[in-house]
């Protein structure tokens, strides 16, 4: 294949099934931890044909050691891993296709370049341009030392600078492999959608995308200066003798880094979320979507079945526990009532909540851009959640992951697997082509839902979102 020029330089890609593929674009460059990168500048060539390094992983919870892991087997660890793929079936094209853009899932801890997900679909069968990237996870992306020293005053919500760095060279570069840089579509699952709802709300995003899909995310996860300076403690408290204070920190090894987290989680539970830093992120994203001034189509997503997922990942938190510390009540209520009243109180009401501030701003900006409700009712045996038996027919948080990546016409998995994700797919592409995933829009007043499943059809499939809330729960 031949080089395209980039401002990162040349890149030369490969063919990856048939489809131009160029992996490990640089984007950008850590001039040092805890600091705001810099755009990556153009050097010699760059051989686009292997993955680039992901960031550094932190384990999810406090076991001793991370039982899983989404990376690909070869994946390397590195602070410095702001690079990015792309896959273009035709970048010669003379007429620009639209752009999809994936945020990762992984609570901030896990994830990048990850082997549960093959983005390669969307260029071979959709005739999309489609790009992944890494950015930087766990502290070295999430923890602010803003108030704890102001010689890292700029060190508060690195990973979502990251985002907005990789989003500029999109922009900049897109049209060279073919995509319309016009018209990006953002989509990300679990904390990538979180993602995808916190950088609605970013004013400095704006103009850099133009429809966004968010699966089982919400805009709900940002922290106050005052949460993320008492994180940044605890951080440094969970040191010892490794650090003293914040710049400490930065002396510590990446292992000696991760050892931290670790002994940090044993004190309680680490959140890395954005901060509602006054700057680049003025107000909590609810109210920030609510208020925008440009609307943008969005469509949201929610499982049938969320919470079941806390079944298996919720290291020693089981579905009893959670449910009495957020909901509380008497035991009366059966498991499969907890897990539906968690799945509403965790997802489906967030979800409520962000498609109402997104009708809000419909409502009050200039435009007719609307937003779209949706549920995902099916668990395709090519989940990477299958091997769980508890969980292998339910359609439980993150169970769609499969159906967003599978190849609808290739031979992995059963005819209802590839039908599902043609469907599930189809949403998608169509927001992205067309601003219009193909259904009626959602409103407070008529709050209508795609429902995606084994047995539903085009046209017989609209229904209410999933909630729980006027079930007989006991309280």
């Amino acid at each position: 294949m031949l080089p395209i020029e980039t401002t990162s330089g040349p890149v030369r890609g490969f063919l990856d099934r048939g489809v131009p593929n160029w992996r490990g674009i640089p984007y950008g460059r850590v001039p040092g931890r805890f600091r705001p990168a810099v755009p990556a500048v153009a050097g010699g060539p760059v051989d686009a044909v292997r993955w680039g390094p992901v960031s550094w992983q932190v384990p999810m919870s406090s076991a001793s050691r991370q039982h899983w892991s989404p990376l690909h087997a070869d994946a390397v660890q590195h602070e410095d891993c702001l690079n990015l793929n792309i896959w273009s079936a035709r970048p010669e094209r003379p007429d620009p296709q639209p752009v999809l853009v994936w945020f990762h899932p992984g609570r901030h801890m896990v994830g990048g370049t990850m082997r549960t997900v093959d983005p390669w679909a969307y260029a071979a069968r959709h005739d999309l341009v489609i790009v992944t990237a890494n950015y930087r996870l766990g502290p070295w992306g999430w923890l602010s030392l803003a108030d704890l020293d102001p010689a890292f005053s700029d060190s508060a919500n690195l990973a979502v600078r990251d985002q907005l760095l990789m989003l500029r060279w999109v922009r900049d570069n897109i049209s060279a492999f073919g995509g319309d840089p016009g018209n990006v579509t953002i989509f990300g699952l679990s904390t990538g959608g979180t993602d995808v709802a916190t950088l609605l709300g970013v004013p400095s995003a704006t103009g850099l995308f133009h429809r966004a899909a968010i699966y089982s995310g919400n805009a709900e996860l940002s922290q106050s200066r005052d949460g993320a300076a008492g994180l940044a403690r605890r951080f440094v408290s969970a040191a010892g003798t490794l650090a003293d204070d914040a710049g400490g920190l930065v002396e510590l090894s990446n292992v000696a880094l991760r050892y931290t987290h670790a002994q940090t989680m044993r004190a309680g539970q680490v959140r890395y979320q954005a901060v509602v830093d006054g700057e680049l992120i003025p107000r909590p994203p609810l109210p920030a979507i609510a208020d925008r001034a440009e609307s943008i189509p969005v469509l949201v997503s929610v499982t049938s079945e969320e919470a079941g997922i806390l079944e298996i990942v919720e290291d020693g938190e089981a579905v009893d526990a959670k449910y009495s510390r957020l909901i509380g009540g008497s035991d009366d209520a059966t498991h499969a009532q907890k897990v539906r009243r968690l799945s509403d109180e965790l997802y489906v009401r967030p979800a409520e909540r962000l498609l109402a501030a997104l009708d809000a701003q419909r409502r009050d900006a200039v435009g007719t851009a609307a937003c779209w409700a949706q549920v995902f009712d099916y668990h395709p045996t090519v989940s990477h959640l299958a091997g769980y038996p508890r969980i292998a027919d339910r359609a439980v948080h993150a169970a769609d992951t499969a159906s967003l990546f599978c190849d609808p016409a290739g031979p992995e998995g059963t005819d209802t697997d590839r039908a599902v994700a043609e469907r599930e797919q189809s949403g998608l592409v169509r927001l992205a082509r067309d601003g219009d995933p193909g259904w009626p829009a959602y409103t407070p007043e008529e709050p209508v839902a795609r429902w995606i499943g084994p047995r539903a059809t085009d046209g017989a499939d609209l229904g209410p979102l999933p909630l729980t809330s006027s079930m007989e729960v006991p309280r």
